[in-house]
């Protein structure tokens, strides 16, 4: 019941969590979307009232020029004069690279033009009701925007009147062709469109939206551009439903159709305002885009919060299952308490003979043998993964060559069966190897064995454990061995020794970044000093007390009889082994032993 309420409280607090990471992302996201359209747009309006900028004072410059007037004062001046005219127009565009410059009389008849040679020329053209014309007639500057009337080919216009004793006389236009947007654009992660004050689009990256309104026109606006030709024949179908441009412009999010496959898709929307030109630049990006990210959100946290969960509940498990065992442990105590009760009464009993004393004496000497045998057997089976790991490797290998072997004696490739059969004899020697070493680790201390040279059982005790060493990343960092240092010891039991100091050592590490652990061997007078340090987190002072008694241990496991059996080892040999702080931070357990020669 209590895990079924705990299961309801993880999943009702993921779907919280996860909504709340679903809005927080969309928001990010959507705000960055909204600044990066909102930057590039307005890079975008800076380039282009830049190029345009150009161009917007050359009418009224170019209209000063006194060649102008002479095909503007003449009533009927000859061919001659106006292809003359026409010739300097078209020097003047080249020169500025512009689309076309053309002179319009105060009838708005273009009498001369920089295209008259081409096939769609504007010259005998009329284009009094177009706004560019009637500025300048009104004496203002023009600027305007349209279609080609000829040539339906999009176009800026800059006109000025031509004055003539402060009379208007003509206008001077200069057509800029805006393909010059494709030029400075160069943003292809977003839509964009230019639209005039009345929101029709005359310029996007989107074709089908070319001569659209953003918002639905009426017929007095319609009228308004149908009688300027400005777009030609274009319908001015909207692509909103919304009425009044003012409110398309604060819309951050708008349904927009996109004609090309006859949808409506949700875009974020920034524009910004071309005061100069009268335009106001759009840029649109599809609101999916952060629904993308959010979905990736969602997916990164719903696996990190799966492994959270997984993570909470190991480690209420675990609490659950150490209360347990700190109740068995509680029961143990008392169970402890009783049976030492009992035992001080045996021990009243055991006083009152001396032969059941001494028998007792006998078997506990036995006993001893046994718990040391058995401590050696309880590391060979902690080790038993390293044991199977250096045995199986060359097992694999010997079979690789056996099969290999089967394959060259059917093609009666002999030799090469020769050199395979020599290597899987390597390799079975390397195994026999390897399980010798572990053998003579394992075999039981012999009494006449009591001369061992120290260097050997450093080397052989670094053997068993190099897997080990390997597996937990230590770093050994081995002093000089001398081979003519030999110690009174047991060879065995010595190394027995040295690998569960080495152990230990491993195990101290578990949280080290850098583990390291160093042994040293020097001679000290008549006795010989072995130091095995690790830079572990080392030990207290009252653990330093207590770490050769009996059943202590600082280990999640274990019964802590390593340390009590290896210090009762070298006492035996008439040696001692002790404590200290290494200059790391971990502990250095020293290890001394009296020194044999080779004459002794």
């Amino acid at each position: 019941m209590q895990k079924n309420k705990f299961l309801t409280l993880i999943i009702l607090l993921g779907l919280i969590l996860g909504a709340l990471i679903t809005n927080i992302t969309y928001q990010q996201v959507k705000q960055h979307l909204s600044e990066r359209i909102t930057n590039d747009v307005r890079q975008l309006g800076e380039k282009l009232d830049a190029q345009l900028a150009r161009y917007s004072k050359l009418p009224e410059v170019l209209a000063n020029d006194p060649r102008l007037l002479s095909a503007l004062m003449v009533n009927a001046p000859a061919v001659d004069q106006y292809q003359k005219t026409s010739l300097l127009l078209q020097e003047w565009a080249n020169s500025l690279n512009a689309d076309t410059i053309y002179l319009i009389n105060r009838s708005g008849d273009t009498l001369a033009a920089s295209n008259w040679q081409n096939e769609g020329s504007f010259i005998g053209q009329n284009y009094a009701y177009r706004p560019y014309f009637q500025d300048p007639m009104a004496g203002k500057l023009g600027q305007y925007f349209a279609l080609g009337a000829h040539s339906d080919k999009r176009g800026y216009y800059f006109s000025a009147p031509i004055y003539q004793l402060q009379q208007i006389i003509g206008v001077l236009v200069i057509k800029v062709d805006l393909s010059l947007v494709e030029d400075i654009w160069q943003y292809d992660q977003i839509e964009y469109a230019i639209a005039d004050q009345l929101g029709v689009i005359f310029y996007s990256s989107e074709d089908s939206w070319l001569y659209r309104s953003l918002v639905v026109l009426n017929d007095e606006q319609k009228q308004q551009v149908f009688s300027s030709r400005q777009y030609g024949q274009t319908k001015l179908e909207p692509l909103s439903d919304l009425p009044r441009l003012t409110e398309f412009n604060q819309q951050e999010i708008s349904n927009i159709t996109i004609p090309s496959i006859n949808q409506s898709e949700a875009f974020l929307i920034a524009n910004h305002n071309m005061e100069q030109a009268g335009w106001t630049i759009y840029g649109f990006s599809p609101i999916n885009t952060a629904y993308q990210y959010v979905v990736q959100a969602l997916f990164v946290f719903t696996a990190f919060y799966m492994l959270l969960c997984l993570a909470v509940m190991s480690w209420f498990q675990t609490f659950t299952t150490k209360k347990e065992l700190a109740q068995l442990n509680d029961k143990l105590e008392i169970l402890v308490i009783e049976r030492t009760r009992n035992l001080m009464e045996t021990n009243q009993q055991l006083r009152d003979t001396i032969e059941q004393y001494e028998r007792s004496q006998a078997e506990l000497k036995q006993t001893q043998s046994e718990l040391v045998q058995a401590a050696k057997l309880a590391m060979l089976g902690e080790l038993s993964a390293s044991i199977n790991h250096e045995i199986n490797q060359p097992l694999a290998a010997m079979r690789t060559y056996a099969e290999n072997t089967r394959k060259l004696l059917q093609k009666n490739r002999y030799e090469a069966v020769a050199s395979n059969i020599d290597e899987i004899v390597n390799l079975n020697q390397m195994v026999s190897d390897i399980i010798s070493r572990f053998k003579v680790f394992a075999r039981k201390t012999t009494e006449n064995n009591n001369r061992t040279v120290a260097a050997d059982s450093i080397r052989s005790a670094v053997s068993l454990l190099r897997n080990k060493l390997i597996k937990h990343g230590v770093v050994l960092r081995l002093g000089e061995l001398p081979s003519e240092l030999l110690v009174r010891a047991d060879a065995v039991q010595f190394e027995q020794v040295l690998v569960n100091l080495l152990h230990n050592a491993i195990q101290a590490l578990g949280d080290s970044r850098s583990p390291q652990i160093g042994v040293q061997l020097e001679p000290l007078g008549d006795m010989v000093e072995i130091r095995i340090w690790d830079n572990g987190t080392g030990l207290d002072d009252d653990q330093k007390k207590r770490i050769f008694t009996p059943f202590f241990t600082t280990k999640n496991e274990g019964l802590g009889l390593g340390l009590t059996i290896s210090r009762r080892i070298i006492d035996s040999f008439s040696g001692s082994l002790t404590i200290e702080d290494h200059n790391t931070g971990g502990a250095e357990f020293v290890i001394t032993l009296p020194r044999c020669t080779e004459d002794a």
